[in-house]
């Protein structure tokens, strides 16, 4: 593991617990694994990041239980068991959830973290990456079949009116937003950026990167046409979609970016047109939306068979739960 590079110390307020709401597809996962594994150098700058129903090193089944999930939350009496968890009054308690920004009323969440004794922490990126990151995601886990335009139009997702709700409970001061742009962290690194919001924690150490490798490509595509034949359930059922993260592994143009034309640029441009002004009379920028994204086609016609034939092989040797869903597919070799 390498040491995390020097961070700026800005001047901060510090109170009681520092609330990193996300948002989604901002690095979290690489904040919340360095944060877990750091205890001792956070307990030296007197922060503690509890133990407590991590789940990936993240309090996502806190963020669940305060949203009132049916089957992901707390056992009964994990609110004494919190309580007991942050009682010393010499410690800062920082919580990591991407789950709070969109899942979580800000009442709820008030009710564990106090207005006047608690900051919110809030990492927010540019519409079309986040949006595509986010689309991906989708086509992965679930058996959406939109198109990324019409994804774009069907979930515009601005972040104006979540922000407005956690604003009307913990007010604008207690809420710092950040940028998700490498030209504004320390070192262009998210966590060195999380360390300085903290005001500064010493002997760090930085675990590797996580490798949450998008699908990308005719991988992309490919999935997207099953969807086409599976059911909610039986797309989002486990192992499916970690069999396509997997895939991922396989060849480079089956991850990364996918390609987006100016069109769909300017789509996205029009579409938060108001958002970013909003977030930029707020001393928020997100940076351009850009003319484009060069990145893997979806589909890349030129590959196209062959990439899902050796998507088939590999089905058919390794014996992949949504190998009898893709035998629905009339393109599906064999």
């Amino acid at each position: 593991m390498r040491a995390a590079p020097r961070a700026a110390i800005l001047p901060i307020m510090t109170p009681r617990f520092l609330l990193h709401i996300g948002a989604n597809k901002t690095g979290t996962s690489s904040v919340q694994r360095m944060l877990a594994t750091n205890a001792p150098a956070l307990a030296r700058a007197g922060w503690v990041y509890p133990d407590f129903h991590l789940s990936h090193c993240a309090h996502h089944a806190l963020a669940y239980a305060l949203a009132g999930h049916p089957t992901r939350g707390l056992p009964d009496g994990w609110r004494d068991a919190w309580t007991k968890a942050t009682q010393d009054p010499s410690r800062r308690y920082v919580i990591s959830s991407e789950l709070f920004f969109r899942n979580v009323p800000p009442q709820a969440a008030a009710t564990l973290f106090p207005p006047g004794q608690t900051r919110i922490l809030l990492y927010l990126r540019e519409h079309l990456s986040y949006l595509a990151s986010w689309y991906a995601q989708a086509v992965q886990e679930r058996n959406l079949t939109a198109s990324f335009d019409d994804y774009i139009r069907l979930f515009p997702q601005p972040f104006e009116g979540f922000l407005k709700r956690w604003e009307a409970v913990y007010g604008t001061e207690a809420i710092t937003l950040r940028p998700f742009r490498r030209d504004a962290f320390p070192g262009g690194d998210i966590r060195a950026d999380v360390l300085s919001q903290m005001g500064g924690v010493s002997g760090i150490d930085m675990p590797e990167a996580d490798s949450n490798l998008t699908i990308s490509g005719n991988l992309l595509f490919f999935k997207r046409m099953l969807n086409h034949v599976m059911s909610y359930d039986e797309a989002h059922a486990h192992p499916i979609p970690d069999e396509f993260g997997a895939y991922a592994e396989l060849a480079e143009r089956f991850r990364g970016r996918f390609e987006t034309g100016p069109e769909t640029a300017g789509l996205v441009a029009k579409l938060f047109a108001a958002d970013r002004a909003t977030l930029k009379a707020r001393g928020l920028d997100l940076g351009p939306v850009p003319e484009r994204v060069t990145g893997q086609p979806c589909p890349d016609l030129d590959t196209l068979q062959s990439d899902v034939a050796l998507i088939a092989q590999v089905a058919q040797d390794t014996g992949k739960a949504f190998l009898p869903y893709a035998k629905r597919l009339p393109v599906w070799p064999g």
